[in-house]
């Protein structure tokens, strides 16, 4: 049989009479040739076919030359074999049919023993990518000198080997059926090429090149099943809002939750998770689930839906509808929240039957610590073909219905089915089977005419990229439950949506790092849930009808966790969800259910949040080359991280986002190379290659909401800067061509605007930096002007300058050195201790400027809402995200610590109440934070004043800092002059870079 090939835009492919032959690099001409491309399947556990002992099968071709191979095996069995050529990859499919018998398909071999020869030579090393969930393997990468070779297939449950002389086995135990009339589809696998860039992925990541990384992503990109989106997913999560508390049955519970729909509306949010009680139509003794939720799941209809009650297209009651009009008029879509495992239709069949589906499970409350198959309560089973084809078909009928947006998948247990049954019952056949549902979702227009969002939870994380990509809108947001009682945070901090931004970037890291997962599939989570275990001051608060937990726990009383909104740390986690999971905003608690937080929301923190929003719609692109940055690590304790979003052309344009999780300020150093993506134009083309760095947004309050020029730079340059403590920054690279400069352009701080007279009066205004700190402002001067500047102004001052000559294709410049004026407090001041300390009676001295205390009065105007200060009387008082008009001081620890031990503090003798923070508001030891106070009434502005701690012998804490400060601008210039005169100032943030 002759050879054919097939040319991809990256590589050739060549095949002969029983498969793949050979792939060809274009970049390099370098020859893979694969060697005994054969498969091997197990059938029942006894019988194996190997394809190269069976007789040369016949070829065919489709329209676009891709071939396929048809093996007849011994028996009724029949084989095709696949091919397909893409840009960098050749994918390889089998499809097993039988025409009289049903078999167990127990072991696919997809490559059995190939050899993979480039240019002659067997691979120096192979290196094994594995689930860093526990599953099995994810790929094998094979090397040589310059040149590496990717074996893949789409599922988590691999065995990949590499043998001597360039040997490879990739396999997977489906365990499943292949029958008359059902045919069994293998997943389908991936063989490519790439230039190793000898860039290795930076502990703790797997030890991969940076292109052996890049090429796994572009393949699991290349299986994304959902048609690529226009905008970012934009969706609010009601239980982040203990939107189960609520009762849409009363008029009062849908007046409340109106005000979240309306508040989502007016942030640009496009969907809400809607999961509220409705007494019309559920109630609790009605679940089956072992959590206690299922009055809640498909809007409320879900329990009568399992029990045959109702079904789409039947009557809805009149509340939910109510709730439905108001969706479709603000614009809002709502998103059901469904438990696939329940046993639908359990025993609504004549005569009692159930669907083929339902069998009985192995998860249930009273069996965790056993798992003894088939003794928990009815499950379906995700294996089955018919719950494949009727689960799917009928959410797609419940959202034409009623206008749902997509569907929230949680409890997602694999139900293998009872001891002796069905063989296939394998967690691969539910896995699988799973994907299938969830594919059926990701028509273009599936939910409502629209696109569905698919929202996945529970034990999600674990699944892996082809189930990510193929079947679902994104990842689980935190690979675990969001409640802040369930996960741990590595940095300690008194706000708790800047811990939930940090757990979300550690988990945006873990996707996209250890798991191959593109920005497409990657879930940005913002803000936070709202704590829903029951503290102290609620514990005599009398439970809801509908409470899953029952009478006296609060946990579910329409009052509790209203009010909790952050609004000091939301701005640092809505930036750290667009910059590392920009491509799915799953925002969280809303200013909304209380209608003091709704009302007193500042209309300059809407702008922010739509700013975002809309700023990751503009930016598809940049989103979609989202990478860690090459000079960071995984998110940790007192570590700078960050991610680029550059534009994939060498430009070396776009937007990087940095982060500092700590009280302390961290540097960032990068380097414009190829390691970023950047490439210097080259010498001969005569282009300067100029970028400008802006600072586009800051999770800082002060900060300017227009954004400021920081520094001018080339590819090949070295960015270097301070992140201020506690704080996200975003940034901006874009081309500067000084040829088209019309007015002075300020770097260095933000300036509202600049001129320059005919005269050479250069002009500055509006012009602030932070106070008490040094400055150094570079202005770059339009090219059509006067020849030189003779005197300078800033903010109506006249200010000494230096003039820079043009050098290396920048425009001239004046350069302004000196120092804003007032007294440096900073975010996250610290109070520095006493020397000698070493645990017992800690004491340092401090003075707060008249400044700190009128910025937390201006706040408190700004912001009016008024909370109960009384520790004794409910929550509000001792959550240290709320009241952010307050001045708090804090000790943090270091390693972080539990509660069990006790502190007591004054300021110039006046005890202060020292109380324990924790990341949750029902205290829980595992979560806590530091010891903290209100030192607000004890602040005497501009007096030395000296704290004492009491602490337990031998502890120290990391840092004694204040809390609720943002940076204190200045827009006085009457001390800016030469520095010569001010040599005890310190380089402020941004200085070291405004060059």
């Amino acid at each position: 049989m002759a050879s054919s090939a097939i040319a991809g835009a990256l590589l050739n492919a060549t095949f002969d009479e029983r498969g793949l032959a050979s792939l060809v690099l274009l970049a390099t001409a370098s020859v893979l040739n694969v060697e005994g491309d054969a498969f091997t399947l197990s059938l029942n556990g006894t019988s194996t076919i190997l394809s190269s002992s069976l007789p040369v099968p016949t070829r065919t071709f489709d329209a676009h030359g891709q071939p396929t191979y048809r093996y007849s095996a011994a028996g009724d069995l029949t084989v095709h074999v696949a091919y397909s050529v893409t840009d960098a990859f050749v994918s390889k499919q089998l499809t097993v049919s039988s025409a009289r018998h049903a078999h167990n398909v127990t072991n696919v071999t997809l490559f059995a023993g190939a050899r993979l020869l480039l240019d002659g030579a067997a691979p120096a090393e192979s290196v094994v990518a594995r689930s860093p969930a526990g599953l099995r393997d994810f790929a094998l990468f094979a090397r040589w000198s310059t040149t590496g070779a990717l074996i893949t297939a789409r599922n988590p449950f691999l065995t990949a080997t590499p043998h001597g002389g360039g040997g490879v086995t990739l396999s997977y135990e489906p365990m499943m059926p292949v029958a008359p009339a059902a045919p069994f589809s293998a997943d389908r696998a991936h063989i490519g090429l790439h230039l190793l860039t000898q860039r290795k992925m930076a502990p703790p990541a797997q030890p991969l090149d940076e292109a052996e990384h890049a090429a796994m992503q572009r393949c699991v990109r290349a299986a994304i099943a959902a048609p690529q989106r226009a905008s970012s997913v934009k969706i609010n999560v009601g239980w982040c809002e203990n939107d189960f508390q609520i009762d849409i049955s009363t008029a009062a519970g849908r007046a409340e939750y109106k005000r979240i729909i309306d508040r989502a509306a007016s942030l640009g949010i496009e969907s809400i998770l809607f999961a509220p009680r409705n007494s019309d139509v559920s109630s609790i003794g009605n679940g089956t689930d072992a959590w206690g939720w299922e009055q809640v799941l498909w809007f409320g209809m879900g329990e009568r839906l399992r029990m045959g009650l109702w079904a789409p297209g039947d009557p809805l009651p009149a509340s939910l509808t109510e709730m439905l009009d108001y969706f479709r008029l603000r614009g809002v879509r709502p998103v059901a929240y469904v438990y696939p495992i329940l046993a639908f239709l359990a025993g609504t069949l004549p005569g009692g039957a159930s669907p083929p589906w339902v069998v009985h499970g192995t998860y249930s409350s009273s069996d965790l610590a056993t798992k003894r198959l088939g003794l928990g309560p009815m499950r379906s089973d995700l294996a089955s073909p018919a719950l494949q084809q009727w689960l799917p078909k009928t959410m797609r009928r419940f959202a034409d219905q009623t206008g749902a947006g997509g569907f929230s998948f949680d409890y997602t247990y694999f139900e293998q089915g009872s001891p002796g049954g069905r063989p296939w019952r394998s967690q691969y056949a539910q896995w699988s089977g799973w994907r299938a549902i969830l594919a059926a979702l990701q028509q273009p227009k599936a939910c409502a005419g629209r696109q569905c969002v698919v929202d996945n939870r529970q034990a999600n994380h674990a699944w892996g990229p082809w189930m990510w990509a193929e079947g679902g809108t994104y990842a689980e947001p935190l690979q675990s439950d969001e409640q802040p009682g369930s996960w741990m945070f590595y940095e300690a901090d008194l706000k708790t949506d800047r811990l939930s931004a940090n757990r979300q970037r550690e988990t945006a890291w873990s996707y996209r790092v250890q798991s191959f997962a593109p920005a497409e599939v990657v879930p940005g989570f913002a803000l936070h849930q709202t704590d829903r275990d029951v503290s102290p001051a609620q514990k005599n608060v009398t439970a809801g009808p509908g409470c899953p937990r029952g009478g006296g726990t609060g946990r579910c009383a329409e009052l509790s966790r209203r009010r909790d909104f952050d609004l000091l740390g939301y701005r640092y986690s809505l930036l750290s969800a667009v910059g590392t999971g920009g491509a799915n905003l799953v925002l969280n608690m809303l200013p909304a259910r209380d209608e003091g937080e709704f009302a007193a929301f500042p209309a300059e923190d809407v702008a922010f949040f739509r700013q975002w929003l809309e700023w990751a719609d503009r930016s598809r692109d940049l989103v979609a080359s989202t990478r860690v940055l090459p000079s960071t690590s995984r998110p940790a304790a007192g570590s700078l991280d960050g991610v680029s979003l550059l534009r994939q052309d060498g430009s070396c344009t776009g937007a990087i986002f940095a982060f500092s999780p700590t009280a302390t300020p961290l540097n960032l150093s990068l380097a414009l190379d190829a390691s970023l993506g950047c490439s210097p134009p080259h010498p001969s083309s005569g282009v300067p290659g100029l970028l400008l760095l802006r600072q586009i947004g800051s999770s800082d309050r002060s900060e300017p909401a227009g954004g400021w020029a920081r520094q001018l730079l080339r590819a090949g340059d070295a960015l270097a800067l301070t992140v201020p403590p506690t704080t996200a920054l975003a940034l901006e690279l874009e081309p500067f061509d000084g040829a088209s400069l019309v007015a002075p352009l300020v770097l260095g701080a933000a300036a509202g605007a600049a001129s320059l007279s005919a005269d050479g009066a250069l002009s500055l205004s509006r012009v602030v930096g932070e106070q008490g700190a040094a400055a150094e402002l570079t202005v770059l001067l339009p090219p059509h002007g006067p020849g030189a500047v003779s005197r300078a102004t800033l903010n109506g001052k006249v200010v000494r300058f230096d003039a820079l000559p043009p050098l290396d294709g920048r425009p001239p410049a004046v350069r302004i050195r000196g120092a804003w004026a007032g007294e440096r407090f900073g975010r996250a001041h610290e109070i520095v201790a006493a020397g000698g300390f070493s645990g017992g009676r800690w004491t340092g001295t401090f003075s707060v400027p008249a400044a700190v205390l009128e910025q937390l009065a201006a706040r408190n105007r700004s912001y009016d809402l008024s909370y109960d200060l009384d520790p004794n009387s409910n929550d509000e008082a001792n959550v240290p995200w709320l009241a952010p008009g307050r001045l708090l001081i804090w000790a943090k620890y270091k390693p972080l610590l539990n509660d069990s031990f006790n502190a007591a503090g004054s300021i110039d003798g006046t005890p202060l109440l020292m109380r324990k923070a924790y990341n949750t508001i029902a205290p829980s030891r595992a979560r806590f934070i530091g010891h903290w106070a209100d030192v607000t009434r004890l602040i005497k502005p501009g007096v030395q004043q000296t704290l004492a701690l009491q602490l337990p012998p031998g502890l120290k804490p990391q840092g004694v800092h204040f809390e609720n400060v943002e940076s204190l601008l200045s827009d006085e210039a009457a001390l800016l002059q030469g520095t010569e005169e001010l040599p005890h100032l310190r380089t402020p943030r941004g200085v070291e870079e405004a060059t």
